[in-house]
């Protein structure tokens, strides 16, 4: 049990150490920090840190009674930094950023519920649900990558990579985290 742990434990390392690097591509391709996809990719940090911070402390099966006052300030932060993403892809009208964007808003919410009620989350409907949203990002890196917009591919991937981690955490299927 205690290697599986430590598989997951390390393959985490490696997917989120991927994602600072991601962040960092993104950051030095802008023409400043400032550049929605960089403010985009900032939000996004903090909205999984987050998201790790309050599911890898949570038994599984049991639900989130409480966010803390600078969870949640953090949180606010990163959805701000979404959203101001998301109004510039309106603003150009980017079809494919507008339907990214908004799917991965939507898995948020999603996995806010799923913390919040973690009993429906395993039910057909919330499935479908869930699976649709990523089935959405994930054409949208397809689109990328036959577009030959490789960053843009490599970011949607990681992504769906980081966020199915949240979903391992929130499910617990990495069981041996509620015996530490």
């Amino acid at each position: 049990m205690a290697s599986k742990f430590l598989w997951f434990q390390a393959f985490k390392a490696v997917v989120y150490a991927a994602l600072l690097a991601n962040v960092g591509l993104f950051i030095l391709d802008g023409d400043d920090w400032l550049a929605p996809k960089a403010v985009d990719q900032i939000g996004w940090i903090i909205i999984l840190a987050v998201f790790e911070w309050e599911t890898g402390r949570l038994p599984p099966g049991e639900a989130l009674t409480r966010i803390s006052v600078p969870s949640l300030g953090f949180e606010l932060l990163g959805y701000a930094c979404a959203l101001f993403a998301l109004n510039h892809y309106v603003a150009i009208r980017d079809p494919i950023e507008i339907a990214n964007a908004t799917a991965w808003l939507a898995i948020s919410a999603l996995i806010w519920v799923d913390l919040f009620r973690p009993d429906g989350s395993r039910g057909p409907a919330r499935a479908a649900l869930r699976w649709s949203l990523y089935g959405i990002t994930f054409l949208c890196a397809v689109w990328w990558g036959m577009d030959g917009a490789w960053l843009d591919f490599w970011d949607a991937a990681i992504w769906i990579v980081c966020f199915f981690v949240i979903e391992i955490n929130i499910f617990g299927l990495d069981s041996t985290r509620a015996k530490l």
